[in-house]
């Protein structure tokens, strides 16, 4: 992932120059206005109406101003132009409320979070209400951008495809390469790899044409083609992002496409290559892109490993996680070093048999590991989230339409009843079918909403799942080796330490109930009305047994032996008063 970060920081960068760049040069022309007394707000708003596109603004002068206001005065100028602005004029809105967006994201760097957010709705809804499909894909495209800004890639990478694919059918000609560079970037950062490649190629103009940012493109392709498994097809790019880095001196992202072929290297099992191709990166990236070289110390130690070489792995390891904590700002992509950076040294230690450090190793692992799991299901559900609200708000804004073109023909209708009354007749039916198509419409989009929320849960229970039994067996790993220790205090402390640690405690079991219930809503509730007397411990085995899990399974998850999960199931099957004919299973999926 370190390739992201070099990846990532260009985007930003592009970005806030793009943004926000316009801003540094005229704060020492502004110091001097300290208020609104100089400002014709009306003056304002007639420029936002004259102006074609929020992609050029050429208020150099206005944002000046902005920056010396202070909230108060601020919010002032905001609410005086924009009720100023006519509102048939949709796109001059659209220019105005993206200029207060530029000046909060100025004013106030990474903060304003939610504000922004409702401001870019506004402007989703402004978009909407002109029926101008350019317009509609352009604001979308900036709400992308600025997701990339606060670096939520959840929300940029839906909003940015999203404008795209609008804007290739309303105008194809006006998207530029970097464009398709952005998407195809937050297409492979939400791991949708074809798309990443498709897209990202069309942002290269042509085979005999190179642009400064084609080894970016490459790379990217080169990525989405080893996350696919086609090792030959990505090592291709690779070497064509290396070769053009070449041309234009870029010694980044030569270490970066470095690194790349060497963990291809490794997964082809020709260690030796990959073992050269680490040390190069190390070489070659510890004064540019420590991260990276960081990253190819993890992959040497993964590498000794492989040789039984423990001594230089673990020596490799601690390079890593001390260039990595010296980082003043871990982005995400650094935690996700540090966790397999603990991971691999919990199995280093796990080798050597030094029970006390692999203890050490699994708890840091497993604390980083749940963070990061627990983050990536917050980015999930923020995702289907945001697109419900969409549906509902665009839902709404077709009602306000559908509402304002009824006043208009009830206004005709008065003026020319006399004259036009079949007219009127004939016009009033159609509205009432053009009513019913936008609402089934709407009613198909909230119902694949629905199904997109209730997938996105089914994944999150069986990651939950999945990490319980993944934890459960490295603590039975880690118990098994302290059994065959001698030191009856040694071995009562850390056994001690295992069975605190033990699954679903109250806290996962609220979790897992949580997940359970919108997968399978109204299950514990249906079961307790008809069986009061049910145990909580029945209650569980209930639900794993609905999640068809193995009585192996259940016990690890729950932290008992496979023999009391057995009796457990039995306590069930005797509460629920099952005959021996009836089968457990089927009957607990009736719930």
């Amino acid at each position: 992932m370190g390739e992201n970060i070099a990846r990532d920081s260009m985007i930003v960068g592009v970005l806030l120059f793009f943004l926000l760049g316009i801003f540094q040069p005229f704060k020492l022309e502004a110091q001097t206005k300290s208020s609104n007394s100089e400002i014709d707000f009306g003056i304002w708003a007639n420029e936002f109406e004259k102006s074609e596109s929020f992609d050029s603004l050429g208020f150099k002068d206005y944002y000046a101003h902005v920056q010396v206001l202070d909230s108060a005065q601020f919010d002032e100028l905001i609410f005086e132009v924009k009720k100023l602005i006519d509102a048939k004029k949709h796109k001059a809105k659209i220019n105005f409320l993206f200029f207060e967006i530029q000046a909060l994201m100025s004013k106030f760097p990474y903060q304003k979070f939610d504000q922004i957010v409702n401001i870019l709705n506004e402007m989703v809804l402004e978009a909407y209400e002109s029926q101008d499909e350019l317009l509609i894909g352009n604001t979308y495209r900036k709400f992308g951008w600025v997701m990339v800004h606060f670096q939520r890639y959840d929300l940029a990478s839906p909003f940015s495809l999203r404008g795209v694919q609008i804007i290739e059918k309303a105008q194809p000609q006006s998207l530029e390469p970097f464009d398709f560079l952005m998407l195809g970037g937050l297409l492979y950062e939400s791991r949708n790899y074809l798309d990443a490649i498709s897209y990202s190629k069309k942002g290269l103009i042509g085979p005999n044409v190179q642009e400064p940012k084609d080894q970016i493109i490459y790379n990217t392709i080169g990525q989405s083609f080893e996350r696919l498994n086609q090792f030959d097809s990505a090592k291709y790019y690779y070497t064509l992002s290396d070769q053009f880095s070449d041309l234009i001196d870029q010694k980044i992202w030569k270490t970066i496409n470095l690194q790349n072929i060497g963990e291809m290297e490794f997964h082809q099992n020709n260690l030796e290559e990959a073992k050269n191709t680490f040390h190069s990166v190390f070489d070659n990236g510890l004064e540019s892109t420590p991260e990276i070289a960081a990253k190819s110390m993890i992959w040497q130690a993964k590498i000794s490993l492989l040789e039984n070489d423990f001594e230089n792995a673990l020596n490799y390891l601690n390079i890593s996680q001390s260039m990595l904590l010296s980082f003043d700002y871990r982005r995400l992509q650094i935690e996700y070093f540090l966790e397999d950076c603990y991971f691999t040294k919990l199995e280093a230690f796990e080798k050597l048999g030094i029970v006390d450090s692999s203890s050490y190793y699994f708890r840091k692992y497993l604390s980083l590991h749940d963070s990061l799991v627990h983050l990536a299901s917050l980015a999930d559900l923020s995702v289907v989230q945001m697109r419900i609200d969409h549906a509902e708000k665009t839902y709404n804004l077709g009602i306000l339409q559908i509402e304002k073109k009824e006043a208009e023909q009830r206004r005709n209708a008065i003026i020319a009843a006399i004259l036009v009354f079949s007219a009127i007749g004939f016009t009033y039916f159609n509205w009432q079918k053009k009513r019913l198509q936008y609402k089934n419409k709407i009613a198909i989009l909230e119902n694949k909403a629905k199904e997109t929320e209730i997938k996105t849960v089914k994944n999150q229970l069986k990651s939950f799942t999945n990490q319980l039994l993944e934890k459960a067996k490295l603590l039975e790993e880690l118990e098994n080796e302290l059994d065959s220790k001698n030191e009856a205090e040694l071995h009562s402390e850390y056994l001690a330490k295992l069975n605190s640690s033990r699954i679903l405690t109250d806290k996962d079991w609220s979790e897992f109930k949580l997940l359970f219930e919108k997968v399978y809503p109204g299950f514990f509730t249906s079961i307790k009305e008809k069986y009061h007397s049910i145990t909580p411990a029945e209650m569980r085995i209930a639900a794993l047994i609905r999640l068809q899990f193995s009585a192996k399974e259940m016990a690890d998850i729950l932290g008992v032996s496979v023999d009391s999960a057995h009796k457990t199931r039995q306590r069930l099957r005797q509460r629920l008063e099952l005959s021996s004919d009836i089968n457990l299973e089927e009957f607990i999926s009736n719930f």
